[in-house]
């Protein structure tokens, strides 16, 4: 947290807003929506970092993990249902959903309305874990064409969040 904003009234502390560098950063040089882009995690992203609350990820990591969550709500938008997050995005969103109001607002801002989360795809027997798996390979094929770059990339190689994208095989390092 870099110059912490403290509220008078109550003296707590918020992190510094979404700076436009960022937000011109990740519409230009990683092709995210503007109205996607401008979307504000600052607080998740310290709560990510929290050891105890969230995930205990470091500055580098949160902000690998907002682009990738920016990137999944971006396809979201573009392409709707049927979307399947690796798993970075899917923590991400887990956290993001957690705060319901921010959530609800983000959806509405973006899809019109509440964007709900399915956590059962792929466990309802083989024909749906194959469903899941050919919709993966599909949201690959999609985040390629959008975004010009795999969406695993050598940054996302350290098992720190995801070895194989859907972690199909047991992380070799666990």
């Amino acid at each position: 947290m870099q110059n912490p904003v403290v509220h008078t009234a109550t003296n707590l502390i918020y992190p510094d807003a979404i700076s436009t560098e960022r937000i011109s950063f990740l519409i230009n040089v990683k092709g995210i929506d503007p109205n996607v882009a401008e979307l504000d995690f600052e607080l998740l992203k310290q709560k990510l970092q929290d050891e105890e609350e969230g995930m205990g990820w470091t500055v580098e990591q949160v902000d690998s993990a907002e682009i990738e969550y920016k990137r999944y709500l971006n396809l979201c938008m573009k392409y709707g249902k049927g979307i399947v997050p690796n798993k970075i995005m899917d923590q991400t969103w887990h956290y993001h959903i957690l705060d319901t109001r921010s959530y609800h607002k983000d959806c509405d801002a973006l899809f019109g309305g509440y964007m709900h989360h399915y956590p059962y795809f792929g466990m309802r027997g083989e024909q749906d874990a194959q469903d899941l798996k050919k919709s993966f390979e599909n949201t690959k094929d999609l985040y390629l064409e959008l975004f010009d770059e795999e969406m695993a990339r050598d940054e996302h190689t350290s098992c720190w969040h995801d070895c194989e994208n859907r972690c199909w095989n047991a992380c070799p390092s666990k």
